[in-house]
C-alpha cells in the first residue's frame, strides 16, 4: 500500500513576487520583511499575508512557540518547502510517496491584486512550480494558477504553462455572481481544460473577493468562526452553477477538484440537490441528461485530510470521487502523523477502497507514472 497526497502545498519563494513594482507600481504585490515579525506578502486589495503562518505543519496554534516560528518567516520553514530535494525526505517522514502541490500565497492573489497583475504573477508562479518539480516530476506534481476572470488570458496561460509541464491549475472557488462559472463567457476556458485533459482545482480560501462569496456578517473563511465553519457553502454554490448550469453537460470530460473543504457535507448536499432539481427546477438549464449527483460522480474529485464523516458516507459520495491529502506544510496539516491519523479515519475500510482513496484516484487524475514512485 502506497499513499499519495492529493492536497499539499508549496510556499512560493520571494522570487515569485519580485520586480513587479516597476511594471505595476502600487498595484503590485511584494514581499515585506519586518524585523521580529517575519516576512509578509503584501497584496494591495487584501492586506498582509504572513509567510511563516503557511509553513507550521506539526505545530499547534495555541503553542506560544509557534508564534516565534511564524515570526521567522521564510527562515522558519522546513527545508523541503523551498528545496524540492529535501521535500522528498519530508514525504518519507510522513509515509507518502508523492504530492499534488497547490499554491499557498497565491491562493490570496485571486482577490488581492488586479487581474492584469495576477496574469503576470501567475505566469511567474507557473514557471516556478515547473522548476520546483523538475527533480522528481512524478512525486512532485505542481499546480499552476490561472487569472480568472480574464478568460482569454486564462486560455493563453493554460496553453503556455501546459507546454512547459504544468499538470493542473487552480482557479477561485467563487466568482462574481453576476457572471458565474456557468456563464457562456467561461466556455472557452472549460473547452481548453477539457482539450488539455488538465484537472482544475477550486481550493478553500479562494475567491475573487475576500469573503469568497460568504455573507459579510459571517466574515472571511480564514479569520472568523462562521466563515471557516461555513466555508463549504461557497464551493457548494459553485458546484450548483457547474452542474445545473450545464457546464458538465457541455464539457463531459472536464475534471474539477474541490480541495480542502472536507467531505462530510457532500452526501447530504447531493441528495438534496437531486431533489431540488425536481422540486424547484427554475435555475437549471433544460438540456440536462442526468441527475445532479450523476454529474458530480462523473466530473468531480473532492479531497479530505481527516474527515471520518466523509468516509462513513463514502459510497454515496463515491469512492472514485474521494482523494486524501495531508495539506503539508499548512497548520491544518496532519503531517508528520498521517499514517496514525489514517489508521483511525480509515478503520474498517476495505483494502481496495483504501487504495483508491489514498493513492489510485490521485494517480489516475494526474496520469502519474507509478513505476517512478518508491515501492
Amino acid at each position: 500500500m502506497r499513499y499519495y497526497s492529493c492536497d499539499s502545498h508549496i510556499v512560493e519563494a520571494a522570487i515569485v513576487f519580485e520586480g513587479f513594482e516597476e511594471q505595476f507600481g502600487s498595484r503590485a504585490p511584494r514581499i515585506d520583511h519586518v524585523d521580529g515579525k517575519g516576512d509578509f506578502l503584501v497584496l494591495p486589495k487584501a492586506g498582509r499575508i504572513p509567510v511563516g503562518r503557511l509553513g507550521i505543519a506539526g505545530h499547534r496554534l495555541d503553542d506560544p512557540d509557534t508564534e516565534g516560528l511564524i515570526a521567522r518567516g521564510y527562515e522558519g520553514l522546513n527545508p523541503g518547502v523551498l528545496d524540492p530535494h529535501a521535500r522528498l525526505d519530508e514525504q518519507a517522514v510522513d509515509g507518502i510517496v508523492g504530492e499534488v502541490m497547490y499554491p499557498s500565497l497565491n491562493m490570496f492573489s485571486f482577490a488581492g491584486i488586479d487581474t492584469d497583475v495576477a496574469n503576470a504573477v501567475f505566469a511567474r508562479h507557473n514557471d516556478y512550480i515547473v522548476d520546483y518539480c523538475s527533480p522528481s516530476p512524478e512525486r512532485l506534481v505542481g499546480i499552476g494558477c490561472l487569472p480568472v476572470p480574464d478568460v482569454a488570458a486564462c486560455v493563453a496561460e493554460l496553453e503556455r504553462a501546459v507546454a512547459k509541464g504544468v499538470r493542473g491549475f487552480m482557479i477561485p472557488a467563487h466568482v462574481d455572481p453576476e457572471r458565474p462559472y456557468n456563464h457562456p463567457d467561461y466556455d472557452p476556458l472549460w473547452a481548453a481544460l477539457q482539450a488539455a485533459r488538465t484537472p482544475v482545482t477550486m481550493h478553500v480560501f479562494t475567491g475573487t473577493d475576500w469573503l469568497t462569496g460568504l455573507a459579510p456578517h459571517w466574515g472571511p473563511p480564514g479569520t472568523t468562526i462562521k466563515g471557516y465553519t461555513l466555508a463549504h457553502t461557497s464551493v457548494a454554490n459553485t458546484l450548483i452553477d457547474l452542474i445545473c448550469g450545464g457546464v458538465f453537460e457541455r464539457f463531459p470530460a472536464l475534471r474539477v477538484v474541490i480541495a480542502e473543504f472536507e467531505t462530510g457535507w457532500v452526501s447530504h448536499f447531493l441528495r438534496r440537490l437531486d431533489h431540488a432539481i425536481y422540486r424547484t427546477p427554475t435555475f437549471a438549464v433544460d438540456y440536462l441528461t442526468a441527475k445532479p449527483s450523476d454529474y458530480f460522480h462523473r466530473n468531480v474529485t473532492i479531497t479530505f485530510e481527516d474527515d471520518a464523516d466523509g468516509i462513513a458516507t463514502r459510497h454515496s459520495i463515491g469512492v472514485a470521487n474521494l482523494a486524501w491529502g495531508n495539506d503539508y506544510p499548512h497548520h491544518d496539516s496532519i503531517w508528520p502523523n498521517s499514517m496514525t491519523v489514517l489508521d483511525k479515519v480509515m478503520d474498517g475500510v476495505p483494502a481496495d477502497e483504501l487504495e483508491r482513496i489514498c493513492f489510485g484516484n490521485a494517480v489516475a487524475l494526474y496520469g502519474i507514472d507509478v513505476s517512478k514512485l518508491p515501492v
